[in-house]
């Protein structure tokens, strides 16, 4: 839904979910509203009221169109802004100016004439946030990584970058301007900052209270004699409360009528109505002066004291920053933090799962394990087949796998193992140990039964990815089986490499936030499962074109890891639990030992006869004999290959040998029958001396067939020659014997 007043006090316009306008007037005390729908215009990004024409309305779209409709008239009458490539989220109005901005375009309108004045160039390495003028002029755009870019409208080709870290404050959510446009109020994460907007300096910063994990929106309650410089501040916490508090004091002011559940909210210019829209999606409207107390702000002790600027140095800061982490770092407000942003922190993604999976940092046994590490063929081999440019990584890598080994032999003929765990060292490659104790944590958690069947794969998870395939999307799952594609091609991929694969490096680190906060193993299947069904158009197509999903499930896509949780939870909540891993599998986090050594769990899912009386030299000897199997095998293959060849080229000569020995048979038969009594002595010598010089023709010719036969092995042009020699000498026999017969016939008539 979308609500704004207009610049008054008395008008209101709101969008429903279906989207369809209201127009709602606001009378005096006492008075009902008066509301009207005005026609359905879809679902827009924006709405605000034109300040210049207050019967007008500005409506962005998705299409990156602005319409500027008047009310009370036909909605399909309007004029189009065009100009926007991404669909715009946020205006702002500076006297006859409109300015509005999308994802990495801010464009400012000339509504006197509803052209566009002026495009601003932003930053396109970075998404911008939210960009808005002051009351002043001032242009501010905030970009996702809390930078800010500042313009003023005089000055519009001079801008000054901004960032906000430098002051403390990170993950801001919204910014407005007091009204006179001397101070900039920016919402972030545990506090409410102010900044001077004449040299963009730090004036004052209020501590949130420890309920709170962040302001998300910020309204300002105009007061009849502030002179445009406000002093009462209400915003949204992350709890969805409305919160007060007054800026010039530093102090949050108690509401007599605490009230939640709230979406969005809206404050009228005059700041005597407020408008908002709670959880359940209704309208409610209120006079402000009800959650202000009527004895006039007074401070709330429960909360904190207001937070005061001091220089400190970066290591004094850091330092604090993990004392308070491992004071404050609990699941309850960890899931709040993950529900606001959807994602920890890049910087302290280390700490959080460290804390969710409780790595031991067992420094002890790491350097028992490291200390025995050579580097052997395995790991050699490893980065041959994954070649890295940055040496560090690679040797990174290497250690792991060697430390791996040396924890778990068996493991040496898991080919898998390097795609699995290469992506959970690049989150903590800047500490090996937990690198190390991250992966042990993931194996003994989200690879349980994985070893049951070594070295084959876990065909006890596939059969439940089947099952669950089968009971969620079966007409997928028959498809599949119409086509021979197995949960070996459309599951394990997916599972050997924790989709990695398939997912960009932020939203895989998004996904496995996900996964260990909600600290269930069989979810990770489920997410499997989801994949299938996101994606099942492309892969019924894909199978239909080609027959191959192989290289699919190895080749990233562009799904949202917050579309495949959001449909594994469904999953996981409709699945009957006669398919449901938490049958089969463990579904609470166990956790790596603190102190010893760290034990071989994952030693007894593999098959008895791989652990008892298994030793290394045992694992090489096997390895051997394997390479020496599969050489005889080639080896075995080539002969045959070579055989049936041979015995294929002398069928084919078979055929023509029979031909050349039936036809000089008929020919010496012929001769031999003639009656040679009844020619001349003239006639005779001349048959004669033809026939035996065809004679000879045809001994030479069969000779030079034998020699062809032995040239045809090596050159296949002179087999093709023989060929066509073979069926000229048959003509002339032919023709050689009609002869005959006519001389024949001839002697027999006279």
């Amino acid at each position: 839904m979308s609500i704004m007043y207009n610049s008054g006090w008395n008008k209101l316009i709101k969008i429903d979910t279906k989207g369809y306008l209201y127009y709602i007037e606001l009378p005096g005390a006492g008075d009902v509203p008066c509301c009207k729908i005005l026609g359905k215009i879809g679902r827009p990004t924006f709405l605000a009221f034109n300040p210049m024409c207050t019967e007008e309305i500005l409506i962005g779209f998705d299409t990156g169109d602005i319409k500027v409709s008047k009310l009370h008239t036909d909605m399909n009458e309007f004029c189009l802004l065009s100009g926007h490539k991404l669909p715009p989220t946020h205006v702002s109005f500076y006297k006859h100016h409109c300015l509005t901005s999308s994802r990495n375009e801010v464009i400012i309108w000339d509504l006197k004439s509803y052209i566009k004045a002026h495009q601003l160039k932003v930053g396109v390495r970075n998404t911008i946030k939210k960009a808005a003028f002051s009351n002043v002029g001032h242009i501010v755009v905030l970009y996702h990584n809390d930078t800010m870019q500042v313009w003023t409208m005089r000055q519009l080709h001079k801008d000054t970058k901004i960032d906000t870290k430098i002051f403390g404050i990170n993950y801001i959510k919204d910014f407005i301007f007091t009204k006179d446009g001397r101070a900039m109020i920016m919402g972030g994460m545990r506090n409410i900052s102010i900044l001077n907007t004449y040299d963009w300096s730090l004036l004052k910063k209020l501590s949130l209270p420890n309920t709170f994990v962040e302001a998300k929106q910020l309204s300002v309650i105009p007061g009849p004699l502030e002179g445009g410089a406000n002093k009462i501040l209400a915003f949204l916490s992350s709890k969805c409360t409305l919160q007060l508090c007054d800026i010039n004091a530093l102090t949050f002011l108690e509401i007599p009528r605490p009230i939640g559940r709230i979406k969005k909210f809206v404050i009228s210019s005059t700041g005597r109505y407020m408008a908002y829209i709670d959880q359940e999606g209704c309208l409610n409207i209120m006079y402000t002066d009800k959650i202000i107390s009527k004895n006039g702000p007074q401070p709330d002790n429960r909360f904190v004291k207001p937070y005061r600027v001091r220089g400190h140095e970066s290591s004094h800061h850091l330092d604090g920053v993990r004392q308070s982490m491992k004071q404050e770092l609990n699941m309850k407000r960890l899931m709040l933090i993950l529900r606001e942003f959807g994602e920890y922190p890049q910087k302290y993604r280390t700490i959080i799962w460290s804390t969710i999976l409780k790595l031991p940092a067992n420094k002890n046994a790491y350097v028992a394990l490291a200390s025995k590490v050579t580097r052997g063929r395995f790991a050699v081999n490893t980065l041959k087949s994954l070649p890295l440019a940055d040496k560090s990584k690679a040797s990174l890598l290497a250690m792991t796998l060697a430390c791996l080994l040396q924890w778990c032999p068996p493991l040496r003929q898991s080919l898998f193992l390097p795609n699995l765990i290469f992506p959970f060292l690049m989150a903590f490659q800047k500490d090996p140990l937990l690198a190390f104790e991250l992966i042990l944590s993931i194996l003994l958690n989200y690879c349980q039964k994985w070893f049951e069947y070594h070295p084959f794969p876990p065909l006890n998870i596939l059969g439940i990815c089947e099952n669950i395939l089968l009971e969620t999307d079966p007409m997928l799952l028959n498809i599949f089986c119409e086509h021979g594609i197995t949960s070996r091609e459309y599951a394990w991929p997916l599972l050997q490499t924790a989709m990695s694969e398939v997912l960009s490096g932020d939203e895989w680190l998004f996904l496995w936030d996900h996964l260990i906060s909600y600290q269930k193993p069989s979810l990770l299947v489920m997410c499997v499962i989801a994949y299938n069904i996101c994606l099942r158009d492309t892969v019924i197509s894909l199978i239909k074109s080609s027959g191959d999903v192989k290289a699919f499930y190895s080749t990233q896509s562009h799904i949202r890891a917050k579309d495949l949780l959001e449909i594994a939870r469904k999953i996981d909540q409709k699945i009957s639990k006669r398919v449901h891993p938490t049958r089969y599998l463990r579904d609470k986090l166990s956790h790596v030992n603190h102190s010893g050594p760290y034990p071989s769990f994952i030693l007894q899912e593999y098959p008895k006869f791989l652990t008892e009386n298994l030793s290394r030299a045992d694992l090489e000897k096997l390895k051997m004999q394997e390479q020496t199997l599969q050489e005889y095998n080639r080896r075995r293959a080539d002969f045959e290959k070579r055989n049936v060849h041979a015995e294929t080229e002398a069928f084919a000569k078979q055929p023509h040998e029979t031909r050349l020995n039936e036809v000089q048979k008929c020919f010496q038969d012929h001769v031999s029958n003639f009656k040679w009594n009844v020619l001349p002595n003239a006639e005779k010598e001349k048959f004669c001396h033809h026939s035996y010089k065809d004679l000879d023709s045809l001994s030479e010719r069969k000779q030079e067939c034998n020699r062809y036969k032995i040239v045809e092995d090596v050159n296949s042009k002179n087999y093709k020659k023989l060929q066509r020699d073979v069926t000229m000498l048959e003509y002339e026999v032919l023709r050689f014997l009609n002869s005959l017969n006519v001389h024949k016939s001839e002697m027999e008539i006279s």
